[in-house]
C-alpha cells in the first residue's frame, strides 16, 4: 500500500496546498491522475488478503476505514474533476486525518518487519 498510496498521496498534498510555491518538477494537471491513483490504492485496501489485525474485530475496523477512505477518494475525484478546489482540500484533509487514525491502530512495526529488535530504537 505505501508504495501505491504515497506517492500520490504527496502529489495531491502539494498540489492542492502549496500552488502558489510549486516548483517546476510538479504539473498542475498532476492532480487528476495523482488522484486517480490514490483512488484505485483505496479501492485495493477494501478487498487486501491479508488483513492486519487478528481478532474479528480488528477486521471490521479495518474494512470500516476502508470503505471511507474509498468513499472518500470518490468524492475527491469528483471535486478536483469539477475544479471544486476548497472542497477538494476539505476532503483531503479529511482523508488524511482518516488515514492516520487508521495507522495508529494497523500500521505495521517497522523494526520487527526489518527484522530488528528494541523498543527503546536502538539500531535505526
Amino acid at each position: 500500500m505505501r508504495t501505491r498510496a504515497n506517492p500520490a498521496f504527496s502529489k495531491i498534498s502539494f498540489l492542492l496546498f502549496h500552488d502558489d510555491d510549486r516548483e517546476q518538477e510538479v504539473d498542475a494537471a498532476a492532480l487528476p491522475e495523482s488522484v486517480d491513483q490514490l483512488a484505485r490504492a483505496a479501492d485495493g485496501l477494501v478487498g487486501w488478503p491479508a488483513l492486519p489485525g487478528e481478532s474479528e474485530q480488528s477486521k471490521l475496523v479495518f474494512h470500516e476505514y476502508a470503505d471511507s477512505m474509498k468513499a472518500d477518494t470518490v468524492k475527491l475525484v469528483e471535486a478536483v474533476r469539477d475544479k471544486q478546489m476548497d472542497n477538494a482540500r476539505r476532503l483531503f484533509e479529511s482523508l488524511h486525518r482518516k488515514c492516520d487514525a487508521c495507522h495508529h491502530f494497523f500500521r505495521y512495526d517497522d523494526l520487527a518487519v526489518m527484522g530488528r529488535s528494541g523498543a527503546d530504537g536502538a539500531g535505526r
